[in-house]
């Protein structure tokens, strides 16, 4: 009986995470266009988060904007770059004016994760 009573108790508090789960992401309308804030930045393996970073690196960092889902700026060290967004394989695919390097990105719940093609720059956006 009690070992019953402990898997009923699992199991509504299961049901409840997952209806949870699913009500946040509803609510929550994230695309492409959405405001973007630095959750953290990977280079060669090394990762900074923002929340540590201070005030005249924050500056310097990493950031994303997209008004119209076509055309973006993807700004890091204090230097913007210009750039075209297409849709390929279920992912976003930025191409740089001033570069022939290209960014993959990808969004998963309020994330987006920003990948260069050499995988040694990865950017990690929330939406806010």
């Amino acid at each position: 009986m009690k070992k019953g009573f402990v898997c009923l108790i699992a199991c509504i508090l299961s049901i409840a995470c997952i209806l949870s789960g699913c009500q946040r992401g509803d609510m929550m309308d994230v695309s492409i266009t959405s405001n973007w804030t630095l959750k953290e930045f990977t280079v060669n393996g090394e990762t900074v988060k923002a929340s540590e970073m201070d005030a005249d690196i924050r500056k310097m960092a990493p950031a994303f904007v997209c008004k119209d889902g076509e055309n973006c700026v993807v700004s890091n060290s204090g230097k913007d770059h210009k750039g075209t967004i297409t849709q390929s394989d279920g992912q976003y695919v930025i191409s740089f004016d001033d570069s022939d390097q290209k960014m993959t990105g990808q969004i998963s719940g309020d994330v987006l994760t920003l990948v260069n093609t050499k995988e040694t720059v990865t950017f990690v956006f929330v939406a806010h």
